[in-house]
């Protein structure tokens, strides 16, 4: 089964965010390259309240993928 788009950009934002891959970035920076790659990727469907986004996924819970994926899903209709 061929991933979408968007799964992918989930799947990619929840690695970059919660793996020790990139520990010098602060969370502007992950905003940065996350719009770029949703712009790329053609899935920009973001509710432009990335303030709000960021929040919720910056908690111990969203170490769950699956919760890290419901907060994905609610931003990104």
């Amino acid at each position: 089964m061929e991933k979408t788009a968007k799964k992918l950009l989930c799947e990619t934002m929840f690695k970059m965010f919660k793996t020790d891959a990139l520990p010098h970035l602060d969370m502007e920076d992950f905003i940065v390259m996350w719009r770029a790659l949703a712009e790329k990727w053609d899935c920009d469907t973001m509710d432009d309240d990335w303030a709000e986004f960021t929040e919720e996924i910056n908690c111990i819970a969203s170490n769950r993928e699956n919760y890290f994926n419901e907060i994905f899903e609610k931003h990104f209709e």
